[in-house]
This record gives C-alpha cells, sequence and structure tokens, in this order.
C-alpha cells in the first residue's frame, strides 16, 4: 500500500475531527461528480452516441442502396433476356414503371423531396409533421422551436410541405384559409394516411 494512501486513511480514521470529516467527504463526493461527467475515451457520451448514431444511419442508407440497386439490376436483366429486342431505353422505361424507387427507375420524386422524406414516411412521422407546420403557420409556433427545427431540418418549411402527400397539402391549404374546421381538418388527414 501506498505511504500516501496509508497516511490518510490514518488521518481520517484516527485524528481528523467531525469539521474535518465534512470536508474530506464534500471533496470526496466532487471527486466522484467529476469522474462522472468526465469524457470517455476522450470523448462526451452524449457525442459518441451521436456519433454511433451517424455511423449506423450512413451504413444503413447505404445498404438499402446497395439492396435497391441489386434488385433494379436483377429486374433490368430479366427485361433483357426475356425481350432482347428492346433498346436499353425501352428497358429502363419498363424497368421505371416496374420499380419507380429504385437506383435504375427513371421515374424519381421530385427534388424537393429530400433525402429522408418523401411518400415514404410513416404516417405518424407526417401527422407530426403537419401539426408543426400548422403551429408555425398560425402563429403558434414558439421562437426557440422555430430555430431547433431550422437548425435540425434547414429549409423545413418548404421540405416539410413538399414531402406531404398531396391530398394533404389540399387540406392544410383549406384548414388555413378557413374552409374547413379544426376537427374535419384532423379527421380527413388521419383518413388520407390511412390512421
Amino acid at each position: 500500500m501506498d505511504k500516501r494512501l496509508y497516511d490518510i486513511v490514518e488521518y481520517i480514521m484516527n485524528i481528523a475531527d467531525p469539521d474535518d470529516l465534512e470536508v474530506i467527504r464534500a471533496a470526496f463526493e466532487k471527486r466522484m461528480s467529476d469522474k462522472r461527467s468526465a469524457p470517455v475515451l476522450g470523448l462526451n457520451p452524449a457525442k459518441l452516441a451521436a456519433l454511433s448514431t451517424d455511423s449506423i444511419n450512413v451504413q444503413l442508407e447505404d445498404s438499402k442502396k446497395f439492396v435497391s440497386k441489386m434488385a433494379s439490376d436483377f429486374a433490368a436483366n430479366i427485361i433483357r433476356q426475356n425481350a432482347p429486342e428492346l433498346n436499353e431505353e425501352q428497358v429502363q422505361e419498363l424497368l421505371a414503371d416496374f420499380m419507380p424507387e429504385s437506383a435504375g427507375g427513371g421515374r424519381r420524386q421530385p427534388q424537393t423531396q429530400t433525402k429522408g422524406m418523401g411518400s415514404s414516411l410513416p404516417p405518424g412521422m407526417i401527422i407530426q409533421m403537419v401539426q408543426q407546420f400548422v403551429e408555425y403557420s398560425e402563429g403558434a409556433m414558439s421562437a426557440g422551436e422555430q430555430v431547433q427545427l431550422e437548425e435540425e431540418v434547414p429549409g423545413w418549411k418548404d421540405r416539410y410541405w413538399h414531402s406531404f402527400p398531396g391530398q394533404v397539402q389540399k387540406l392544410i391549404s383549406l384548414y388555413l384559409n378557413g374552409d374547413i374546421d379544426k376537427q374535419r381538418f384532423e379527421a380527413h388527414v388521419y383518413e388520407v394516411l390511412g390512421l
């Protein structure tokens, strides 16, 4: 055992009065608190979690693209084998009809539908986006929430709008113009989204 450690234990056990022990206890708690909040391996735990999430998302996106490209290539080869008289442009047109969202498909979502947004969004997410869009449009959204949304999704108002299905866009316009009440608006949005 280190001599200094022995001296510290000896002091705490046999010499320190209650006031000294209180100072030692406070110092010990401070030291333990500092260790708990210290970065792990040079990284803040929150930052480490964010980096891990980003890495997983990138890997998932890459896997999705790979599977989509593989399926598209497979379908294109089947078309070529069964219809050798078709030129490449015709093959791509057929492919676009059967697999519009594949890597080889010609009919893609409009450019305003950016990565992570579009008709493939889950209905629950669309509902949340509609609520945020309507709150902002009615002036009911706090400035803090507006800033946070803009930081998380730059140009979020346009991106949200272009990611809504056409019927939902019409319902939002009707509601904001006062042509339908809130209850009918919400009921119709849920109906359009199949909820």
